[in-house]
C-alpha cells in the first residue's frame, strides 16, 4: 500500500471516529452546573497527567545531576592542548554547570495547576536555557564533547517526552480553555440577567407611577368639571367678565378724555416751563399710562392752570373715576378661582408623566441593548461547547 493510500485510510479512520463521538445534550438552565463538573472532571485528568510528568521529571532532574557530575569530574587540565584554551573550556564548563542547575531547580518549581500554563511555563523555560547556555556550551565542547553531548541529549529527550505528552493530552487542554471561557461568558450571562430583572422590575415601579399619575390628573379634570357647574363659580365668572367690560369702557373714556384736551394749547401755555412741558408731552404721547399713573391729577393741575378745563373734560373725568370705583367695588367681590390651581396641578403633573416616561423609554432601551449582548454571548457559548460535542437544547 503506497503513502497516498495509507494518508486516505488514516483521513478516513479518523473520520469515523469524529462521527461516532457521541453528542452531549444539555438544557441551558444546567449548563452552570454541567460546566461546573466538567471542569472538575478536566482538572482530575490535568492531575493524572502531572503526576506521570512529575515522575518524570524527578528521574530526569537526577539523570541530569549524575550527567552534570560526570562533567565535572572530567580533568581538563590532563589534556595536551594550550593552557588559554583549558581556561576557555574550565570557564565554559563551569557556567553550563550553574546554567543546568538553575534549570533544574527551575524546572522543579513549575506550578502545576494548569497543564495550558504549565506549558507556557516549560517553553520559556527551554527558550531561556538554550540561549543562555549556547556560548558556554559551545566553548566546553572545544575538549569536552561527548560528556556534555550526553547532557544535551538527555535535555532534548525530555523536551520530547513532554512534547509528546502535551500533544497526546491536547483535549484536556482545549476543553480546559473553552471550559474556562464558558465559564467567564456564564458570569456575564448572569450579571445581565440580574440587571435585567432589576430594569424590569423598575420598569413595572414606573408603570405603576405612571398609571396613578394618569388617575390623578383624571381626577382633577372631573373635579374642575364639577367646580365648572356649580352657581358660585358661574356667578364669579359672569362678575370676571363685567369687569372686563368694564375696564374696556374705561380704556375707551380716557381715550376720549385725550381727545377732549388741547395738547398744542397746552404746550404754548407751558413751553417756557421744562417741568410743566415733560407733563404734557409724556401725556400727549402715551395719555392712558400717564393718566392711569397718577389719576390724571398732574394733568388737571396744568388744565386748571392754562385755563384749558371744561365741563366736558370734568364730566369724563368723573364718568372715568365712577367706572374705576365700580371695577374696584366688583374686584372686592371676586372669588379666588379655583380652577386656577388645579390647572397648574395638571400642568405639574403632565410634566411628572413625561419624566417618567422618559425615565422608562431609557430603561427599555437598556434592556434591549442588554438582550442583545446576552444573546451574542448565549450564541458564544454555544459555539464554544459545539467544539467539544456539546449542544444546548434551549435558552
Amino acid at each position: 500500500m503506497g503513502f497516498i493510500d495509507f494518508l486516505k485510510k488514516l483521513i478516513e479512520k479518523n473520520r469515523t471516529k469524529e462521527s461516532e463521538r457521541e453528542t452531549e445534550k444539555v438544557a441551558f438552565d444546567e449548563i452552570g452546573d454541567w460546566v461546573e463538573n466538567k471542569g472538575k472532571e478536566i482538572k482530575d485528568k490535568e492531575k493524572e497527567v502531572f503526576v506521570l510528568i512529575q515522575e518524570k521529571i524527578n528521574f530526569f532532574i537526577n539523570e541530569l545531576k549524575e550527567k552534570a557530575d560526570i562533567l565535572e569530574s572530567v580533568d581538563v587540565d590532563s589534556i595536551k592542548t594550550k593552557d588559554k584554551i583549558k581556561s576557555i573550556v574550565n570557564e565554559g564548563r563551569e557556567k553550563y554547570l550553574e546554567k543546568i542547575k538553575d534549570f533544574s531547580e527551575s524546572l522543579s518549581i513549575l506550578k502545576k495547576n494548569n497543564l495550558e500554563e504549565f506549558i507556557l511555563d516549560v517553553n520559556k523555560l527551554y527558550y531561556n536555557f538554550s540561549k543562555s547556555s549556547r556560548m558556554s556550551y559551545e566553548r566546553t565542547t572545544i575538549l569536552i564533547g561527548k560528556e556534555i553531548g550526553n547532557i544535551k541529549e538527555r535535555v532534548t529527550g525530555f523536551s520530547k517526552y513532554l512534547t509528546k505528552t502535551f500533544d497526546k493530552n491536547k483535549d484536556i487542554i482545549n476543553s480546559s480553555k473553552i471550559i474556562s471561557f464558558i465559564k467567564l461568558k456564564l458570569k456575564h450571562v448572569i450579571e445581565m440577567e440580574r440587571i435585567l430583572k432589576e430594569i424590569d422590575e423598575s420598569i413595572t415601579s414606573l408603570d405603576k407611577k405612571i398609571t396613578e399619575k394618569k388617575q390623578e390628573n383624571k381626577e382633577i379634570i372631573e373635579e374642575i368639571e364639577k367646580i365648572k357647574k356649580e352657581k358660585s363659580y358661574i356667578e364669579n365668572l359672569k362678575k370676571q367678565e363685567k369687569i372686563k367690560l368694564l375696564e374696556g369702557a374705561l380704556e375707551k373714556d380716557i381715550f376720549s378724555l385725550r381727545q377732549l384736551i388741547d395738547f398744542k394749547a397746552l404746550a404754548n401755555f407751558f413751553h417756557i416751563f421744562e417741568e410743566q412741558m415733560n407733563i404734557v408731552k409724556s401725556h400727549k404721547e402715551d395719555f392712558q399710562t400717564n393718566f392711569q399713573g397718577d389719576g390724571g391729577a398732574s394733568i388737571l393741575i396744568l388744565l386748571d392752570e392754562a385755563k384749558l378745563n371744561n365741563e366736558a373734560i370734568l364730566a369724563k373725568i368723573k364718568q372715568i373715576n365712577d367706572k374705576k370705583d365700580e371695577i374696584i367695588k366688583n374686584k372686592a367681590t371676586i372669588k379666588k378661582d379655583e380652577i386656577e390651581d388645579l390647572l397648574a396641578e395638571i400642568k405639574k403633573i403632565k410634566l411628572e408623566i413625561e419624566k417618567l416616561n422618559n425615565e422608562k423609554a431609557k430603561k427599555l432601551k437598556r434592556g434591549e441593548r442588554l438582550k442583545i449582548s446576552r444573546e451574542k454571548i448565549i450564541n458564544s457559548i454555544k459555539q464554544g461547547l459545539a467544539k467539544i460535542n456539546v449542544i444546548i437544547l434551549d435558552v
